[in-house]
């Protein structure tokens, strides 16, 4: 009775380690953030879709990571479609 119940415990607690240093490895494999390339622009390659229609190589343009990105991005589109050089009159 006393070697099944240490048996069990050994189990768990084999198991219960096996489970922590999983989730350990998984939340640590993720640290290092991209943010070391995100300032600088990338080549994408030329390449063929799933259609089979060639697709021109590009330079990628880096995201901005300002919180007001996307509101200054509307306001100059705006901008533009309305009082802009190129407008329709």
């Amino acid at each position: 009775m006393r070697k099944q119940w240490r048996k069990r415990f050994f189990v768990r607690v084999l198991l219960c380690t096996k489970i922590f240093f999983t989730v350990l490895f998984f939340s640590a494999c993720d640290t290092q953030s991209s943010s070391g390339n995100s300032g600088k622009p990338t080549y994408v390659s030329p390449s063929i879709d799933k259609r089979g229609r060639f697709r021109k190589g590009h330079i990628r343009m880096p995201a901005s990571t300002d919180k007001n990105a996307v509101k200054n991005r509307n306001k100059s589109r705006y901008y533009y479609h309305t009082r802009g050089k190129y407008r329709r009159k």
